[in-house]
């Protein structure tokens, strides 16, 4: 994994809130249960727990859930880095599936490599019980809150 960018800003406010969970997730990111486990300056690790409904008819994790969480972590690991009152919008990402997953935990860590004021590069590891199962990364827009 490469080295996370040295950013501009680095909000330990924002970082401790989303470590202490205090934002409840609703929707996809809620449903999965994924949950932050540790935020630093340019990184993040996220994690969910494979459950028999994530699976897929061949019992192993449905590519989407991968997928679904390779999303959330490379949107959230700017928080911590961007101005207040923007926000991070994935605008694509690539993920090469490399082994199946049939139970255990899926942590993704997400390290920011590129960052202007308008768009973000971040690559992720995802691991299942530290077996490396995918590799993703993907760009993200910064744009202000009001567009």
């Amino acid at each position: 994994m490469p080295e996370p960018i040295a950013p501009r800003q680095y909000d330990e406010t924002v970082a401790a809130a989303m470590r202490a969970g205090e934002a409840t997730l609703t929707g996809l990111p809620g449903y999965l249960g994924i949950r932050t486990v540790a935020v630093g300056p340019a990184w993040l690790t996220a994690e969910l727990d494979v459950r028999d409904e994530l699976l897929n008819p061949f019992g192993s994790a449905h590519g989407g859930v991968v997928a679904s969480l390779v999303d959330h972590v490379l949107g959230m690991v700017l928080y911590p880095v961007i101005e207040r009152g923007k926000w991070a919008a994935t605008t694509e990402f690539k993920i090469n599936l490399l082994r199946a997953v049939r139970d255990g935990t899926l942590r993704a860590h997400a390290v920011i490599v590129s960052m202007t004021r308008r768009t973000a590069v971040v690559q992720i590891e995802v691991t299942n019980d530290d077996s490396l199962v995918a590799l993703a990364q993907g760009t993200v827009l910064i744009p202000d809150a009001t567009v």
